[in-house]
């Protein structure tokens, strides 16, 4: 079931139609949304006004085919827009060979580099500010929504070049740290670059709190979004861990913050107990060789399937716990795209996490590398079928609630206030639909 995310885009819905015997509502839908994003194109746009909708530039430095929550969040807002009638267009920057979406422009070259226990990204490049400055005027783009505020490289680059052209900036803060020398260091040239912004948003409190200690900014806390439609139960039912043998399942970018050499010390205590259960380790990065090595041991009992992409539902859905031992985290993309699943959770204490379960009956927080607390939780929620479908119940209907157009009806309200009418000349009004902002002249 290995798969590569290079495929999704031109074969995504066939993929799925082909494993299921038949059409795929979700797949349909998303391809439909795709198909809206494809107008977005620079053939296609038209100006603002007599009620067609904005031109929204959506500027990430993290982006397919990368895996994360701000890819996640940023193609999923641009589906969203565009499906409303919208122009948004994601600038990200060159990853490889990659057969992108037609509303996707990619400007400098992607460098892998460690920080904050895990891969993060900067571009490199010649000029890339002034592309950036040349593309946002050809574009005529009414916002420029940078996600990743005052990161390099397009954190702080994407802000200048929209201020040289006149657009407003709204940046969105994904990262959640417990101390930055950067931050402090360069704290006064920031701050002038964040109090030219427009608005300022935050996917989580922990990241205004981590924020906060060195900027002064007017948050406004918008959380990441989660297609329920593509993500959904598969009819698995909560007994079938004790008659087939317990199905774990670990998601996600392998690397030293996420944790996995957690759930692989706690496998032995519960294969003790359960000498058929069995650990799916989906996802890739550079530490994989490493944690494959650590396994060897465990046999058969631990497959590592590769990176997934349109298959996520699927091993979500197959999984009688979902294990997110990650160690830093600012909010928890996983975790609402296993809620919609239906899917029972175990996840490390932390900040990020914390603030998306808050409380509720959907998982349990364990501390963070204790694998005999993974292990006992683990053997205890198995052993107790009726407890896992109350968590899978209370995670679809927390789900719901972050579903992305929800979210994006929020960011779209963002963009409206931004735009409001100015003190003189007035260049927009507000339409009759919450989602649109036409021409005084139409």
């Amino acid at each position: 079931m290995k798969s590569s995310p290079r495929r999704w885009s031109r074969s995504w819905a066939g993929c799925r139609r082909a494993r299921r015997g038949g059409c795929d509502p979700a797949a349909d839908r998303r391809v439909m949304l795709s198909e809206a994003g494809r107008l977005a194109g620079p053939d296609h746009r038209q100006p603002f006004a007599c009620g067609t909708g904005m031109r929204i530039a959506l500027v990430a430095e993290d982006y397919y085919p990368q895996l994360g929550g701000v890819p996640e969040h940023v193609h999923n807002l641009a589906l969203q827009l565009n499906s409303w009638g919208h122009s948004a267009r994601v600038f990200s920057s060159n990853m490889g060979s990659y057969p992108d979406a037609a509303f996707v422009r990619r400007v400098g070259t992607s460098r892998v580099i460690y920080s904050n226990g895990g891969v993060s990204r900067i571009t490199t490049g010649w000029g890339i500010r002034r592309e950036l400055e040349a593309l946002f005027r050809e574009g005529r783009y009414d916002i420029v929504h940078v996600h990743g505020g005052l990161a390099p490289t397009f954190g702080l680059a994407a802000p200048i070049a929209a201020g040289r052209v006149g657009i407003p900036v709204v940046a969105t803060f994904h990262s959640w740290f417990a101390r930055s020398l950067a931050c402090r260091v360069f704290r006064r040239p920031l701050q002038k670059i964040l109090d030219r912004h427009a608005a300022t948003i935050a996917v989580s409190e922990p990241v205004v709190d981590a924020n906060s200690r060195y900027f002064r900014a007017d948050w406004e806390i918008i959380p990441n979004g989660v297609d329920v439609e593509f993500f959904r139960p598969n009819g698995r039912a909560p007994t079938d861990a004790l008659t087939q043998g317990p199905r774990l399942l670990f998601l996600g970018r392998i690397e030293p913050r996420n944790g996995l050499g957690t759930a692989l010390a706690a496998l032995p205590r519960i294969l003790a107990r359960h000498p058929n259960a069995v650990l799916t380790v989906a996802g890739d990065g550079p530490w994989r060789g490493y944690y494959e090595r650590r396994a060897r041991s465990l046999g058969a009992s631990v497959r590592f399937v590769g990176q997934v992409f349109e298959e996520r539902p699927e091993y979500y859905a197959s999984a009688d716990l979902y294990l997110c031992p990650t160690t830093i985290a600012s909010f928890g993309v996983t975790l609402l795209e296993a809620m919609a699943c239906g899917t029972p959770m175990i996840v490390s204490d932390n900040l990020g996490f914390r603030s998306v379960i808050d409380g509720g009956a959907e998982a349990v927080i364990v501390p963070k590398d204790d694998p005999v607390a993974w292990a006992d939780t683990t053997l205890a929620l198995i052993a107790d079928p009726e407890r896992r479908r109350a968590m899978g119940a209370a995670g679809l209907a927390k789900a719901a609630r972050f579903a992305w157009p929800r979210i994006a009806r929020r960011e779209l309200a963002v963009y409206e206030r931004v735009l409001g009418t100015p003190p003189s000349e007035p260049r927009y009004v507000r339409a009759g639909r919450t989602s649109a902002i036409v021409s005084p002249s139409c």
